[in-house]
């Protein structure tokens, strides 16, 4: 069915499509968890899988007819298995935080103790934020950063592992854009007679790549997200060692997880395949360096970057060396066609957050190089300088709508 067809079946339907094509196609999309899939994988996603309902895990399945259901699962799983190098995968997930949660139920019970990367330090709410269900469930701890440098402190994960002596750690990033040392985690966690659970979520598209650290080797189960930078469908998947086969997978079906998302499962086989081409590579290599160099942009124009810099595709520009109002910020940058979204500083004492969360995973994939990422640093600076100025912000608007119809969205995403 062509989009003239889809016009006639449900014309108010199609324009919310159209108007969301536009907003993509006429702005700069810098939310860090962004990214376009292929148009291969949005034809997965809405491919004849989407008939079948299967229930249950590969060829264990309750409903007949699910032979093939079992297959693609298989198939989605080995390619996963084979690209990270662990032991098993489950791919029944319906998105990075259902796999947290399934990780969690898989190795604990109610109230049994956990320590995480604190959330204030860049980790994602399903690792015990308050306000999230898995600190209502599990008995969290914290370890954060150091304060000089931003960077993880390891030396209080351990100190903390002697203290609370957690049965989980959990370590991972939802802003946290240095480098974790898997290898060390594991070793704290190991010694004081816990397992060490890594999600990936942010860098699976950087790890399947070969550009980011690989925690595999050392941690005993690991999430993951096929969005973000791995550029394909909205959904999870858990990786584990094979001592807890039996238990990630019990897990996952029948405790957590019913009727399976065959349709979205075989768009996240062919993203992990993608992942593996010397285009997608060098895609990932590319996200990376204009995260780098779109930093450094922002430091000469006075900005100051949380840790300095970044080792991924996203980083968090601190704002306060402007004393702006980040919300109105964000906001008025979503006005002109850039979207970010805020983020509260480390060690920073103010209620509402004063930084800015960006990635450069879209702009790449557009085809932005230096030269338009200092454009977009002018236009980051003239706004945060001048937010209430009329003129200031019109240009913007011009310069933003010439960079993106400079770097239309590429046909193979469309």
């Amino acid at each position: 069915m062509n989009e003239y067809d889809i016009m006639a079946c449900d014309a108010e339907l199609y324009g919310c499509l159209l108007l969301e094509r536009e907003r993509q196609e006429n702005g700069l999309e810098m939310i860090a968890s962004e990214s376009i899939q292929p148009s291969a994988a949005r034809a997965f996603a809405g491919s004849i899988f989407n008939n079948k309902t299967a229930v249950g895990l590969p060829y264990k399945q309750r409903l007949k007819g699910s032979e093939y259901a079992s297959k693609l699962e298989r198939l989605a799983a080995k390619r996963a298995c084979e690209i990270f190098g662990a032991d098993h995968a489950n791919m029944l997930t319906y998105s990075g935080s259902v796999a947290n949660y399934c990780a969690y139920s898989a190795l604990l019970d109610l109230g049994d103790r956990v320590l995480a990367l604190a959330p204030n330090a860049g980790a994602h709410q399903t690792h015990g934020a308050a306000a999230n269900i898995a600190s209502k469930m599990y008995s969290f701890d914290y370890f954060g950063l150091e304060r000089d440098t931003l960077l993880i402190d390891y030396a209080e994960a351990e100190r903390k592992a002697r203290e609370f002596r957690p049965k989980l750690i959990v370590v991972g990033s939802a802003s946290y854009s240095r480098n974790i040392d898997y290898a060390r985690l594991a070793d704290i966690a190991h010694t004081n007679g816990a397992l060490l659970m890594a999600d990936i979520a942010h860098f699976t598209g950087l790890i399947a790549a070969g550009i980011s650290p690989n925690p595999i080797p050392y941690a005993d189960i690991v999430t993951a997200s096929t969005t973000k930078t791995m550029c394909g469908a909205h959904s999870g998947f858990i990786m584990c060692r094979e001592s807890l086969r039996d238990a990630v997978d019990k897990s996952v079906y029948p405790k957590n997880v019913a009727s399976l998302h065959l349709q979205t499962i075989a768009s996240m086989a062919y993203s992990l395949y993608n992942s593996q081409t010397p285009q997608f590579k060098a895609l990932m290599k590319k996200v990376v360096e204009n995260a780098q160099y779109f930093c450094k942009a922002l430091k000469a124009r006075g900005f100051d970057i949380v840790t300095g810099g970044t080792d991924c595709h996203m980083f968090v520009a601190d704002l306060r060396p402007f004393d702006a109002d980040c919300e109105k910020i964000a906001d008025l940058f979503e006005r002109v066609g850039i979207t970010v979204n805020t983020k509260a500083i480390p060690f920073d004492d103010s209620p509402v957050p004063r930084g800015l969360r960006a990635g450069t995973t879209v702009l790449t994939q557009r085809g932005f190089d230096r030269e338009d990422l200092e454009a977009i640093a002018d236009i980051w600076l003239e706004l945060v300088k001048s937010p209430d100025d009329e003129s200031v912000i019109e240009n913007a608007r011009k310069e933003v709508l010439l960079l993106a119809q400079k770097h239309p969205i590429p046909e193979i995403y469309l």
